[in-house]
């Protein structure tokens, strides 16, 4: 009977101690890439900038933040947050399109407009294009 209960004391015991290695891995995924953006247009349209870019987020958009500085990237002139329930906690947006508001300014042809993601996991990427005048689609037809 004393046999039976140690027995059954250290089958409690080794089955305790595996189950403390087996649920001691690390189940955060640190492991997934930071962002990727790909910024197809930063343009000049009537007082305003339109920013057009695909975003992959393998650990979903957490913030948006489109910065607008001088040709250096030295002075800040504008920021701007973007709080959309489209773009954010998503994990690629294919046709990102906002427009920032830069009447009075200062902003002109050639400032550099930076556009940073962060996933949910706290990576950043930041993307800058230098920002250049309306496309006109007429051209393309002649």
């Amino acid at each position: 009977m004393k046999n039976l209960k140690y027995m059954s004391l250290m089958m409690a015991f080794a089955c305790v101690l595996s189950l403390g290695f087996t649920s001691c891995g690390d189940d955060d995924d640190d492991s997934a890439p930071a962002p990727t953006i790909v910024m197809d247009e930063a343009n000049i349209e009537d007082g305003e900038i339109c920013v057009k870019a695909d975003v992959n987020a393998p650990g979903r958009t957490a913030a948006i933040k489109i910065t607008v500085t001088d040709a250096q990237g030295n002075n800040v002139k504008v920021t701007k947050n973007v709080t959309d329930a489209k773009y954010i906690g998503v994990l690629n947006i294919d046709g990102f399109h906002v427009h920032v508001d830069i009447d009075n300014k200062g902003v002109v042809v050639g400032d550099l407009l930076k556009l940073t993601v962060t996933d949910a996991n706290g990576k950043s990427t930041t993307a800058q294009k230098s920002i250049t005048e309306e496309e006109d689609d007429d051209e393309d037809d002649e």
